[in-house]
């Protein structure tokens, strides 16, 4: 049951802004991407059940239903195995990877669970302008924070070594354009005259006369 007292006013009037950059294709997406990965040996059965409850071929999301395949963490935990294969044991093998059986008890290690996530998100090299924060997905206040953070970590995933997903699902990280120059393009550089330098003719202001006084008139 939801207790939070309905927004009104001005937070109600953010809230809606944040609402409107929702995209259902790219929350599909993200989604999407969680059921392509194979699932390493060790995956616990709740995190494996989590993430089969997620359409394999799901195209788009409602916020509503996005919120519901993530809001307990389970699948984000199944979504860090995929990624970190070999670490399975130790990265899923603590308490708060199972289901609690008392509500309190579940309902914080649901917050545990997405902040383990948010921590394996940082290190795969996500930008914390990217990462959300804990209750924007757990409350839902803020969705699309999301699914930018899980399409980073995509991008970030899929740029490292041993990345067990499909190449090419999700558009390729920036890689440095770096450009080797000769000795002699160097010091060639040096004799480069810019083109303003030695020139006045643009700059030239007519009708200036420096040191002249500055009449200002009063119209009041």
């Amino acid at each position: 049951m939801d207790y939070r007292a309905a927004k009104s006013g001005f937070a109600r009037e953010v809230q809606q802004r944040i609402s409107e950059k929702y995209n259902a294709e790219d929350a599909g997406k993200a989604l999407r991407w969680i059921r392509t990965l194979p699932v390493p040996a060790g995956m616990p059965d709740v995190l494996k059940e989590a993430a089969e409850k997620i359409p394999a071929e799901i195209s788009t999301a409602q916020p509503d239903e996005f919120y519901e395949y993530l809001k307990d963490g389970l699948a984000l935990g199944y979504l860090i195995g995929c990624l970190k294969p070999n670490e399975v044991s130790t990265r899923l093998g603590t308490k708060c990877w199972t289901v609690a059986t008392s509500p309190i008890f579940e309902t914080n290690r649901q917050r545990e669970r997405i902040g383990a996530f948010l921590k394996f998100c940082e290190e795969t090299g996500v930008g914390s302008a990217s990462v959300f924060q804990t209750d924007q997905l757990f409350e839902k206040t803020n969705l699309p924070q999301v699914v930018i953070c899980l399409t980073q970590l995509g991008i970030e995933a899929q740029a490292k070594e041993g990345y067990p997903g499909p190449q090419g699902y999700w558009l390729q990280k920036h890689q440095a354009n770096k450009r080797n120059f000769t000795e002699e393009q160097l010091k060639g550089g040096d004799t480069v005259i810019g083109l303003q330098m030695g020139y006045t003719g643009g700059a030239n202001q007519s009708g200036v006369s420096f040191g002249a006084h500055r009449h200002v008139m009063d119209m009041h």
